[in-house]
């Protein structure tokens, strides 16, 4: 932290010594800016939003090298650092880079935006030259200007980075960039890496966010010194932000929460929407909106902004400034209270199109977490059994999971409507590529279990995973020679079945005869969710739920429920992601090999077990204790 106050103090001192630009950004953009038709839907003269005005000039602020704008659209990003880029080609002349997503992108705001705005405004063209006027040295790519460059290059293209310095770099829409510019890395530390050469480099990040955890823009804001746009009520003067509802967990600034107004409207009637000042309760109406914006300013971590004094920077302010906006402060003539609402109820039910609703007009990233159970919450399940294996249960099958130093399985007992028991969960230590461990494994696998009717039960389907060391298991299941032992391979892939259907299996299996050993596919990510879903919402025993013994403890069911299912939505619909929350998820990959030798058996799961004919019945013998912790959380 010394080291970042001490750059910060060093811009500082270094920009007092430098003659001030006659024009902050936002002056400069009232006084020659301009909206092109080709560009915007109300072209002239340029006006600048109360909320852009902080935002805009954060970028010639000596004390400031990041800024990070967390947004929804009707924002007008993308006319922010236009209006960046022309002001410095006519007030500040300096090396420009600009990253949009990909190189297309790119090439259409060069054209479209760029190279119109300079055209229409004299003060640009006359630096610049317009479309007809403009010399071979000015392509779609570079654009000369006296005393400096500007580069506009696609996220997607590694090369666009090389051989560029600028000390103005600007990222558009970060969310939307590919995972690396080919080989070269991440392209946000490709482009400030452009800068690092110059004591007043500028960056600036800005995008709606999309996935929650994997959003760029999200991550960049957490790093960042937050900033809000605060209102005063009409009616009782109370400050406040504003957010679509009330947040989960408050807004926290400076050590104190920030008071939120939240949009509220009588049911069947959105377009009457209005804020509900979190003070005084009253309804703040459309009517009061511009003036309301008017007069706004930013409260931050480390920082405040007001239309007439600018920037007032605290202890702590390391030269990356947050800004985070929504279209519920847009003078935007869509992003009325009303209209808000009416989208929202438009959207709520219509999953792709309500992603896009969070997203763009909330401005919030999307997380959905209805995938994961709270592993805890499952604790309460955990009964006492009356015998290994319970009343209901009349069949038991095992899932085998291989790691680097043990095998791991569950037994799991299975009843009418695919209720299941977990009936044993067992650890065998010993390196898979040895005969040790194997044996050990024959002998849990051949075990039987007491019914509660007083009949001793076989394991009769069992699959093994053959994802490590393939061969070894396929010896292994060649020597068992039980009737259903399996070895199988994951694949991952929504829509594709647990396991296949006989006929799609009948023909892969013709095609392997010369394989001794059969192989079989598990689609492993809908039996996750097959599970998930029963987790969370069977919550009384009867056709799907599941039971858990008293060897299932705290390490059991975070294992199980290790993993959670993220949502994203694309052009082309909703894609589905299994993401790992934890580092080990081996009891979760046991229970689906043992969900899926029961679905290659096909028994009869409504056949319940009897006891024996009474003149064979003998005295139960003591019942096996519970193995308790067998699967060592920290093996």
């Amino acid at each position: 932290m010394a080291t970042l106050q001490t750059d910060v103090l060093g811009r500082a001192f270094r920009g007092a010594l430098s003659p001030p630009p006659l024009l902050t950004i936002s002056e400069w953009a009232d006084r020659y800016g301009r909206l092109t038709s080709k560009t915007s839907a109300t072209p002239g003269p340029w006006k600048t939003y109360p909320y852009q005005r902080a935002i805009m000039d954060a970028f010639c602020h000596p004390l400031v090298e990041n800024v990070v704008c967390f947004k929804s659209k009707r924002i007008g990003w993308t006319k922010i650092i236009g209006n960046v880029i022309y002001y410095h080609i006519h007030q500040d002349p300096t090396p420009i880079l600009v990253v949009h997503p990909t190189v297309n992108d790119s090439e259409k705001y060069s054209k479209q935006e760029i190279q119109t705005t300079v055209d229409e405004t004299p003060e640009l063209r006359a630096l610049v030259g317009d479309r007809k006027s403009r010399d071979s040295s000015n392509t779609i790519s570079v654009k000369e200007f006296p005393g400096g460059n500007l580069y506009m290059i696609g996220a997607n293209s590694g090369t666009g980075f090389r051989q560029t310095t600028a000390r103005v770099v600007l990222f558009d829409e970060v969310d939307g960039y590919p995972p690396t510019a080919g080989a070269e890395g991440d392209q946000i530390s490709l482009g400030k890496g452009r800068s690092e050469t110059y004591w007043n480099r500028k960056h600036g990040i800005g995008s709606t966010p999309t996935v929650k955890g994997e959003s760029r823009i999200e991550a960049h804001w957490e790093g960042s010194s937050k900033g809000y746009p605060l209102l005063s009520c009409p009616h009782c003067g109370a400050s406040h932000t504003r957010k679509f509802r009330q947040p989960v967990e408050p807004i926290i600034i400076r050590g104190a929460p920030v008071p939120v107004s939240h949009l509220q409207w009588d049911k069947g009637n959105p377009k009457g929407a209005a804020w509900v000042c979190p003070e005084c309760g009253a309804l703040i109406e459309q009517r009061h909106h511009k003036r309301l914006l008017d007069a706004m300013w930013w409260h931050g971590e480390h920082w405040d902004w007001h239309e007439d004094t600018g920037f007032t920077f605290y202890p702590g302010f390391d030269g990356t400034i947050g800004f985070r906006v929504w279209a519920g402060f847009s003078l935007n003539t869509n992003s009325k209270a009303g209209d808000i609402a009416s989208e929202f109820l438009d959207t709520k039910d219509k999953p792709e199109e309500f992603i896009v609703f969070v997203n763009t007009v909330l401005g919030e990233s999307w997380g959905e977490d209805g995938e994961q159970v709270n592993h805890k919450s499952l604790l309460a399940r955990v009964e006492t059994y009356p015998a290994e294996v319970p009343n209901g249960a009349n069949y038991l099958s095992a899932g085998v999971d291989l790691q680097g130093d043990r095998i791991e399985l569950e037994i799991v007992g299975w009843g009418s409507g695919e209720e299941s028991w977990s009936v044993d969960y067992i650890v065998l230590p010993g390196d898979p590529a040895q005969d040790e461990v194997w044996k050990d494994l024959a002998d849990a696998l051949r075990a039987t279990y007491t019914h509660e009717q007083g009949v001793n039960m076989d394991i009769q389907a069992i699959c093994i995973d053959r994802g490590y060391l393939p061969q070894r298991v396929d010896t292994f299941i060649a020597g068992f020679r039980a009737q259903y032992c399996w070895g199988v391979n994951g694949r991952s892939g929504f829509h594709r079945p647990v396991v296949e259907t006989k006929e799609k299996r009948a023909r892969r299996l013709r095609k392997m005869r010369r394989h001794a050993t059969p192989r079989e596919i598990v689609g492993v990510d809908d039996a996750k969710l097959i599970l998930q879903r029963r987790l969370r919402g069977v919550t009384k025993p009867g056709p799907g739920y599941c039971h858990f013994g008293e060897h299932c403890d705290g390490e059991y069911f975070a294992q199980l429920t290790g993993e959670k299912l993220l949502t994203h939505y694309k052009r082309d619909g909703p894609h589905y992601q299994w993401i790992r929350t934890r580092p080990r998820v081996e009891v979760l990959d046991c229970r689906n090999y043992a969900y899926a030798a029961m679905l290659l058996a096909e028994p009869d799961l409504n056949t319940q077990v009897k006891p024996p004919p009474k003149q064979e019945k003998k005295k139960q013998g003591k019942l096996r204790p519970p193995r308790r912790n067998n699967y060592v959380g920290s093996w």
